[in-house]
């Protein structure tokens, strides 16, 4: 036997079941002969008398039919002991509606239901007016579990009967992805009209509508705008805007495949590094600005290239909205990559200080920032940097070890590079040399006792208490060097004395 004949004997079989339960509902008119309690008893015309529950005749608490009336019912079982029919009125009232959808509705025609229970070999569901269809599991497009009790689903009419209506949500979804890909096709090379409907964080979920049907497609937020601007500041829901596709499968569009690249405008403009464009600033960030250059390119300035000042906060210096100068640093048409800096227009502060000062002067200067390579210290304003070796005297001393943020001391001017920015400043340089202080209390031939602080291969090194230090050579020791550790006391006589070198020798024998 063939898997479509097979498939046609099953199919045929749970119709059967289903049209079988239909049967149940034969309707009947019956006549209310007594009303007690929570029992309604209706003639049905036969020798005993049928029952219904009482709610089944009451709204909002109310009977809405009395002792008398003619009602519509249908036996839905019988009690076999007593040979009493158990009746339905409900029932009834779904059985004329259910009618009413036959005469209305034909094959092909689309509802939509609600899943209300699991049948053999397939689903039950019901529209809003209660009336029941079978949906063959094969024709659901839905796993068979109690998941899906419940579930709204547009279905296509395949099969109607007396007693039974087949739905098929799986024809409908094939219809409909028919329908969109011959859609799809009609637009995949066109500019068309679409509506936000929602906006995501990762894009914009649009609809298209082609005559009465609707279709959904999503613009990821890259393909938004040529703008480096958040898509929430650029649309809102109910907004029209243009759109091109870019994937048919994943119903993928684009907006900014539809406006101009107004990259081609910068290549064409002949932009180039060094040139100065007056811009405006979109954003601003912990790490720099976006701005832009008039056309809806944006460059980036990053904060290293907003102010000479390197603790300058950006928020201090400028404003979304600003118009400002900037010098074209990075133009890479190709990557869409545009770099700008705003303190390279600015008048470098090292020219400014070298305008009031030369090297070799004193000045005074505020401690402003420590680091690991030395301090940073502000003079009128114009911040210069203190390397760790023109911090003390005493060798190894670093500046965050030794000084404090706020502090005030006088500097000695070392180097200012103009070109480079850069002014080094000397706070040893500023005070009276230890070895200066040294000569005038020591004389060439004085005995002098000191700690060892280092040993090299030719000679070892000794300190003293103001932070001079002396080298006494191998060959003036008077024992064999490894006889000698760090930190041992020794004594010498100064064999050689040079102040303005930093110079001292020293000699055991």
């Amino acid at each position: 036997m063939s898997e479509n004949l097979v498939q046609e004997e099953n199919f045929a079989e749970m119709l059967e079941n289903f049209e079988n339960e239909q049967k149940k509902t034969r309707v009947k008119d019956g006549v209310i002969v007594d009303i007690q309690d929570g029992t309604v008893f209706v003639d049905v015309g036969e020798k005993v008398e049928g029952v219904l529950p009482k709610k089944e005749i009451e709204v909002d608490g109310e009977l809405k039919y009395n002792v008398g009336d003619t009602i519509p019912v249908v036996i839905t079982k019988r009690r076999t002991s007593k040979g009493e029919a158990v009746l339905s009125h409900k029932s009834a009232i779904n059985e004329a509606k259910r009618k009413e959808f036959l005469e209305k509705f034909n094959v092909g025609d689309i509802v939509e239901v609600t899943i209300s229970e699991l049948n053999k070999g397939g689903f039950v569901a019901k529209n809003e007016d209660g009336v029941e269809f079978f949906i063959p599991k094969s024709e659901s497009a839905l796993k068979l579990n109690e998941d899906n009790v419940g579930k709204k689903i547009e279905a296509k009419i395949i099969e109607i009967k007396k007693n039974g209506v087949v739905l098929s949500r799986k024809q409908l979804l094939n219809d409909k992805k028919e329908e969109r890909n011959k859609f799809v096709e009609s637009i995949k090379d066109d500019i068309i009209k679409a509506t936000v409907k929602n906006l995501k964080k990762d894009g914009v979920v649009i609809e298209l509508e082609n005559g009465e049907e609707r279709w959904s497609g999503f613009v990821p937020k890259d393909e938004v705008s040529f703008k480096k601007t958040n898509h929430f500041k650029l649309l809102n829901r109910g907004d029209e805007v243009e759109v091109k596709l870019l994937d048919a499968d994943k119903m993928l569009f684009s907006i900014k495949a539809t406006q101009n690249d107004p990259w081609e405008e910068v290549a064409e403009s002949g932009i180039s590094n060094g040139d100065v464009l007056n811009v405006t600033v979109t954003n601003l960030r912990e790490y720099g600005a976006f701005v832009d250059i008039g056309n809806g390119v944006e460059g980036f300035l990053h904060i290293s290239e907003i102010s000479w000042n390197s603790n300058a906060k950006i928020e201090d210096l400028l404003n979304v909205g600003d118009e400002i100068d900037v010098e074209v640093t990075d133009l890479d048409i190709e990557n869409k990559r545009l770099r700008v800096s705003y303190k390279s227009l600015l008048p470098k502060p090292s020219e400014k200080f070298a305008k009031n000062y030369k090297e070799d002067d004193i000045v005074e200067g505020k401690i402003v920032n420590l680091t690991d390579i030395g301090g940073f210290v502000e003079v009128d304003d114009i911040v210069c940097f203190l390397p760790n070796r023109f911090v003390s005297w005493t060798k190894g001393e670093k500046a965050k070890d030794v000084l404090n943020i706020g502090d005030t001391y006088e500097f000695a001017v070392i180097s200012i590079d103009s070109d480079n920015n850069k002014i080094i400043l000397s706070k040893k340089d500023a005070e009276d040399s230890p070895y200066v202080a040294f000569s005038k209390q020591y004389s060439l031939g004085d005995t002098i006792k000191g700690t060892i602080k280092n040993i090299a291969d030719f000679g070892i090194f000794v300190s003293f208490e103001n932070g001079v230090e002396a080298l006494i050579r191998k060959n003036d020791l008077e024992k064999d060097i490894e006889e000698y550790k760090v930190g041992d006391e020794v004594e010498g006589h100064i064999v050689e004395l040079d102040s303005e070198n930093k110079r001292v020798k020293l000699s055991q024998k």
